[in-house]
């Protein structure tokens, strides 16, 4: 995605002194020890190169908001910033911060009673379909025979898909309230990545005193987990900073495991040109109306003359195409084949050869900045609240 003629110009009046810059990465300390992973970890996962990031992201994640969606949530009332949620989605920052815990429930309810559902019910047709081929019975003998068993098969997951479907529908407030408050937020604004750690100050009740961490989001590094279950390999993306234990399990909550890593791959890239403010906002559906909002995505759709309402107009079938657009381009990333930029910038306490070749090729003038200054990680600031 091309950046707008005068983006230098416009970053140094909304964007903080840490927002993050492709172009203008600062010399960072070297890394004594990876406090994150063993070298059972590193056996098992692997760091991912920064920079170069293709204008992708994962494709469920693409899907997760489709223009029909896009389209309801205008016209209906925001329940969750009547309810006091903290989560945040936009121009400003990705924000998780859970719902409480009766709000799961209900959206648990209608996701696995509505999937349970569509698969016992084909089971349910097939057991009758069998039944009369075994037994010769009449399609009405049958049914008086087997429809305990269907019930039973597909009734409970009715009942939970139906229950919730009606608890929102008539109570929507009470479904929707807010949790504790946020857990991680990656801010483009300000470039900084920051962390919720509750405490509970008395046991067994709902009293926590927070801490919050803020670190630059240069400072950490892209990973991809290993692991392996019942049904093959999977992997799972986390964040992990370069000088502490700090860890944000962001692809739980964006992407979920899965049995490729590409996903995690296309993950990546999305952070990295979301957070990267010499560029304009992902094409993401869901961030489109606040693109106008951000002054670098502002000027580069009117540069551009792209349309105001790009994904909200769209047709169904249109936007078909383009999520399997973005399977594809996922499918064919080259994340494999890029060098790490930041070993430019960096010495890692685990360099791989690829590395070492890019910290070779760095500026000799930058390494001998840092040789010079003596430069040291300052401390993660973190902040106590009530």
């Amino acid at each position: 995605m091309d950046r707008p003629r005068n983006a230098s110009a416009i970053i140094g009046r909304y964007y903080g002194a840490d927002a993050y810059r492709s172009d203008l990465i600062p010399d960072q300390p070297d890394q004594q020890q990876d406090l994150n992973h063993s070298t059972l970890d590193r056996s098992a996962g692997f760091r991912l190169p920064w920079g170069t990031a293709q204008d992708l992201m994962p494709s469920n994640l693409f899907a997760r908001w489709r223009p029909e969606a896009l389209r309801k949530i205008e016209e209906r009332e925001d329940l969750l910033a009547e309810a006091g949620d903290q989560g945040q989605l936009d121009h400003e920052s990705i924000c998780y911060a859970p719902l409480a815990f009766r709000s799961k429930v209900v959206n648990a309810f209608e996701l696995y009673g509505k999937a349970f559902f569509w698969v016992s019910l084909p089971l349910g047709l097939v057991t009758y379909l069998m039944h009369i081929y075994l037994t010769d019975s009449s399609f009405v003998a049958a049914l008086n025979d087997v429809w305990p068993f269907i019930i039973a098969l597909s009734g409970m997951p009715a009942a939970m898909w139906l229950s919730s479907t009606v608890a929102f529908t008539f109570f929507p407030r009470w479904c929707v309230k807010a949790g504790r408050g946020p857990e991680w937020e990656l801010n483009r604004r300000t470039g900084v990545v920051r962390i919720w750690h509750y405490r509970r100050r008395i046991p067994l009740f709902w009293n926590y005193q927070e801490t919050v961490t803020e670190t630059p989001f240069y400072e950490f590094d892209g990973w991809v987990a290993g692991g392996a279950t019942q049904y093959g390999p999977r992997f799972d993306f986390i964040l992990c900073h370069r000088y502490s234990k700090l860890k944000v399990h962001i692809g739980d909550i964006l992407l979920g495991w899965h049995q490729s890593p590409r996903p995690c791959y296309a993950l990546w890239d999305f952070l990295q040109n979301y957070m990267d403010v010499t560029r304009p906002l992902p094409e993401f559906p869901v961030l489109e109306p606040h693109r106008h909002k951000d002054p670098v995505t502002a000027e580069h759709d009117r540069e551009a003359g792209r349309p105001e309402r790009y994904w909200r107009d769209m047709d169904d079938k249109t936007f078909q195409q383009k999520e399997d657009e973005m399977l594809g381009r996922v499918l064919r990333i080259n994340t494999e084949q890029r060098p790490n930029l930041m070993a430019r910038k960096v010495r890692y306490a685990h360099m791989t050869p690829e590395d070492m070749l890019a910290y070779g090729r760095g500026s000799r003038q930058s390494r001998q900045r840092r040789a010079k200054s003596g430069l040291k990680k300052e401390p993660i600031r973190s902040v106590s609240s009530d």
